[in-house]
């Protein structure tokens, strides 16, 4: 075997185990009763607790570095963690339960506010981007806005594996959700303006913040915000609405969409990026700060040694 398919056969073990273990769990829940879905998620989320430590341990360090001040203590921390992983684990069961649901079932369970934002902004004719992040159940989104009869489309990055990317693309088209594949960048661009054109809402997740873009804070930390929604919605004149799907105390599911962000437009095409991308960067700051154990805490690149990016100061 040469050394480049042997280095890669542990990667395509792993993308066949979850493979074959995602098309159980969803076959499963099409045979089991709504009433035990709960119950299949609080499986999920102890024993993937216990399994998965080093993403815990990651998400308590971005904790520490990120809000130290608003959670001194180990135990607050390990609070949100554990709330966090509560959340997307619950999240992700019920995500695939849609699939065994109709459209008014949906409707029924999620209740939208403000979908009047979205009615004035689509009226333009000039599409929306639904600006949100990976929070809450954010994975619903599309099939909810599908379910009260939009034109729905998410900019998604797909894993490189092409069996686990078919599948997944298999369970969006039974959501009737479109997918706009991250990369290649240029042709996803394409088809973003495309979907906007067409007077779609199009889902922009532009909460990791590893890779080159406009510099700005983030819960206290220089990152990189990426420019996509910001030249988009200037190339199209499209509509930006932050979009969140908020768990409440009681585990009900609600789609908040927030009032349009107002982009600058000036002859300072720098000075407007990183202005705007402050903008969109607050709205997701905003939401995070407001329920930690909603986010993902997964979003920043690792610490490198001697890494001083976390310091308060632009």
């Amino acid at each position: 075997m040469r050394p480049d398919r042997r280095s890669r056969l542990p990667y395509r073990i792993r993308y066949r185990v979850g493979e074959y273990l995602l098309r159980a769990l969803v076959a499963g829940l099409g045979c089991l009763p709504a009433s035990a879905r709960p119950y299949m998620a609080g499986i999920t989320e102890r024993v993937s607790y216990l399994l998965l430590w080093r993403y815990r341990k990651r998400m308590h360090d971005t904790l520490e570095r990120t809000m130290g001040e608003e959670l001194p203590t180990d135990a607050a921390r390990r609070t949100v963690v554990r709330g966090a992983w509560r959340n997307f684990t619950h999240a992700f069961v019920e995500t695939f339960a849609t699939l065994y649901m109709t459209r008014d079932e949906l409707c029924s369970r999620i209740e939208i506010k403000g979908e009047e934002r979205l009615r004035e902004a689509l009226a333009r004719k000039k599409g929306v981007i639904a600006l949100s992040a990976h929070f809450g159940n954010f994975a619903i989104i599309g099939p909810r806005l599908v379910a009260q009869g939009y034109d729905f489309s998410a900019v998604v990055k797909l894993p490189q594996d092409r069996r686990f990317a078919a599948l997944q693309n298999e369970y969006c088209a039974r959501a009737e959700v479109n997918i706009i594949p991250a990369r290649p960048r240029r042709q996803s661009v394409v088809q973003t303006i495309r979907a906007l054109r067409r007077n779609e809402i199009v889902l922009l997740i532009p909460d990791e913040f590893k890779t080159a873009g406009v510099e700005v804070l983030f819960l206290g930390r220089r990152v990189p915000a990426p420019k996509g929604p910001i030249t988009i919605a200037q190339r199209t004149g499209a509509a930006v609405l932050p979009v969140f799907m908020v768990r409440d105390a009681h585990n009900r599911l609600t789609l908040h969409v927030e009032p349009e962000i107002e982009f600058l437009q000036t002859d300072d095409r720098e000075a407007d990026l990183r202005a705007n991308a402050h903008l969109f960067v607050q709205e997701i700051e905003k939401m995070v700060r407001r329920h930690p154990d909603q986010w993902s805490w997964m979003g920043f690149r690792k610490p490198r040694k001697g890494d001083t990016s976390h310091a308060n100061t632009p």
